[in-house]
């Protein structure tokens, strides 16, 4: 399948999970010559109404939510991303719920304030206040979760920039399909959109492209985060970072065992735990019985094989959760001597294993695909230590089942910046922040006019 993006002449050839991709790469100069062709366009952006792009983004939501139309793509995002399609189906729609009308306005009127703001002065106690664009603006995009591709475009172009998309490597298609499904609505988004891939080897390209960028959005990992950190504040670019997260649930108490399981498993299962808003841990109430709770969770992951099943098409993720479980156990099991459980498929399907003690912050890392550890406490503040010292500088979603006030407002102090219901973190609601701030606020400038 050939993948060619708004510019690049040379094809790269990757194999992902058996599908082979011909990726038309950028070089420098055509990177150059994109960057300053929408920089061009920055005035005819900014005129624009909102009402222009709210209109375009709606069209192209349920264009998406067509599953005639998206069927292809989903059978190719679901070969990339090694997930089944029953379960890349259900995270799309979920996503292109977001891009509807009065899904959007609820975001720019709680992020900015006033719907107006964006298209005119707005009266204040001191006089006027309006929003503008920062201008040019890079959007480096990580391929663990295919939602932010929607989130990070819109925003860009909501707020009025002219956007360059950087794809990922890992997961090179589906920026490629919005993009153009967007052009199939209206072609002048190519005036104000670019999407392209290179080779993330070739740093001289970043430092490039972030030296003629007024504002770098970045989904990503520690390690390129802490790159583009380095050079936005070389070229004082505006940098809005998204990425290194972990997420937790907190079940405190419990009102029906079966539901309370059925919710954090809908937690789990999103994404296959690979975006930062779903959970690797579930700290448990030891007034709850915890091992009814966690076999409960495997019962309800079992079940959910069959309604949102796991994909087998790289045999290496099947061997590495096996391998995983069953280092997990020898260590806590065996050489902690810790009173450990285990509730798990088979197969690879699913794995939860209930903990004496609390796990190592390195064996977080590897729940992915279906892979928790549930732990019980004794107090709150066993959690909040824990927390405060293995994932503090990580801090996204908390899953909450409780009643206690103090305990929430300790853990958003210490960096907690979404609370939800068990059974909602993947609910980003319109108007909810996202890791501390709002993108919208966070791309654009405050102008205040007091004549």
């Amino acid at each position: 399948m050939k993948i060619e993006y708004t510019c690049g002449n040379t094809a790269l050839a990757r194999n992902i999970n058996d599908i082979s991709l011909d990726l038309f790469c950028s070089e420098e100069d055509e990177i150059i010559a994109e960057i300053e062709r929408l920089r061009a366009n920055r005035a005819k952006a900014h005129e624009l109404s909102l009402q222009n792009t709210l209109d375009l983004l709606d069209q192209c939501g349920r264009k998406w939510l067509d599953r005639d139309y998206s069927r292809t793509h989903v059978e190719v995002l679901s070969h990339i991303l090694n997930q089944s399609m029953e379960l890349v189906t259900y995270e799309l729609e979920s996503s292109m719920q977001m891009l509807l009308k009065e899904n959007l306005e609820k975001i720019v009127t709680e992020e900015l304030g006033n719907s107006d703001i964006l298209d005119s002065w707005v009266r204040t106690s001191y006089g006027e206040v309006h929003r503008q664009p920062r201008g040019m603006m890079f959007h480096n995009i990580s391929g663990n979760a295919f939602v932010v591709v929607p989130v990070s475009i819109s925003m860009g172009l909501l707020s009025k920039n002219c956007n360059l998309v950087k794809v990922s490597g890992d997961e090179p298609y589906f920026a490629y399909a919005f993009y153009n499904s967007l052009c199939e609505i209206d072609p002048s988004i190519k005036e104000r959109l670019s999407v392209l891939y290179f080779d993330s080897s070739k740093q001289e390209l970043y430092d490039t492209i972030v030296r003629s960028s007024d504002c770098v959005i970045h989904w990503g990992g520690e390690y390129s985060g802490r790159i583009m950190a380095e050079l936005c504040a070389k070229y004082n670019s505006h940098l809005i970072m998204h990425g290194a997260k972990i997420s937790f649930e907190v079940i405190d108490q419990v009102e029906d065992m079966k539901a309370t399981a059925e919710a954090i498993t809908k937690d789990i299962i999103c994404w296959e735990q690979k975006a930062c808003l779903s959970p690797r841990i579930i700290f448990v109430n030891k007034k709850i019985d915890t091992g009814v709770l966690a076999k409960a969770i495997g019962d309800i992951l079992k079940k959910y094989t069959v309604i949102l099943p796991k994909a087998y098409l790289n045999p290496w993720s099947s061997m590495k959760v096996i391998q995983d479980r069953q280092y997990c156990l020898l260590k806590y099991g065996v050489k902690e001597k810790q009173d450990v459980k285990l509730y798990s498929s088979y197969n690879a399907d699913y794995t939860v294993i209930l903990n004496s003690k609390m796990p190592d912050k390195e064996d977080i890392d590897r729940c992915f695909n279906r892979f928790i550890f549930v732990c019980p406490y004794e107090s709150s503040d066993e959690v909040h230590d824990y927390i405060e010292e293995n994932l503090k500088a990580y801090l996204q979603t908390m899953g909450y089942g409780g009643e206690d006030e103090g305990f929430i407002e300790k853990m958003t102090l210490l960096g907690v910046s979404i609370v939800t219901r068990p059974g909602e973190m993947a609910l980003h609601h319109p108007g909810t922040s996202h890791d501390g701030m709002y993108n919208l606020n966070e791309m654009t400038v405050v102008v205040s006019r007091q004549l």
